[in-house]
């Protein structure tokens, strides 16, 4: 019973002396602080225990991966740099996002008659470039159409007299059958919409689908086209349809 005695008080000695002793670990000091010890995980004040919400990020549904911990970034400011004409080296201009051909339209389907031709060019804001110019150029068919080049109009808007008339710079010279160039006598601008109207002497005898091929050209005597697609223009013989 003695000898009980005398290691029971031992043992409980130990543990008094052990629970005296400071704690190896403070909050602020992990023993390794490149391989953080299970038990330091979030001791560490560099860890922040409130992530940015979707609110703090530009977008709000797909943050960027350069936005996570970064709610506090300034916003992306443009630059007169990104507003500036668009040109090569040796001074030809082009379109950085060229103009889109948005409408093609006849105001007569029958064959064999006078009609005004319509096509609508959207030049978006981020053009780089004024719309100087527009060619209207029909592809190969049973007919080439010939226009009263002389009539022809320009309007802002997607519609034939929807919006201010455009003027038109004076054209001279031969017209090719099947072919005309608008050009403006004040470019178009950027973020505008602007309709050419081309007057058809006659629409072509022979029904179907005639192809006319649209090419912008940006404002600058070493313009560079750019080719926009095609308006498609149906006709109909033995009456209107």
């Amino acid at each position: 019973m003695l000898f009980q005695r005398l290691v029971l008080g031992m043992m409980l000695a130990i543990a008094a002396t052990i629970s005296t002793q400071p704690s190896a670990f403070s909050q602020t000091n992990a023993s390794n602080p490149t391989h953080t010890r299970l038990s330091e995980v979030g001791t560490s004040p560099t860890f922040s225990l409130h992530p940015p919400t979707h609110s703090q990020f530009k977008n709000s549904t797909q943050p960027r991966l350069s936005e996570i911990g970064m709610s506090t970034m300034m916003p992306a400011q443009m630059t007169e740099s990104q507003m500036a004409p668009v040109q090569f080296s040796g001074g030809q201009a082009f379109f950085s996002h060229p103009p889109r051909l948005m409408r093609a339209y006849t105001s007569q389907s029958q064959a064999y008659v006078p009609s005004t031709y319509e096509f609508t060019l959207v030049v978006p804001s981020d053009a780089g470039q004024a719309l100087k110019a527009v060619r209207i150029a029909q592809e190969r068919n049973l007919e080439t159409v010939k226009f009263d080049v002389g009539r022809s109009k320009a309007f802002a808007g997607a519609r034939y007299a929807s919006g201010a008339e455009i003027p038109l710079a004076s054209i001279g010279g031969t017209s090719v059958p099947g072919e005309a160039t608008i050009v403006f006598d004040q470019p178009v601008q950027p973020g505008s919409t602007v309709t050419v109207a081309l007057e058809a002497k006659a629409n072509p005898a022979s029904g179907g689908i005639y192809e006319f091929g649209v090419t912008a050209f940006p404002v600058g005597e070493q313009s560079m086209s750019q080719f926009l697609g095609f308006g498609r223009l149906n006709f109909y013989t033995g009456g209107a349809q």
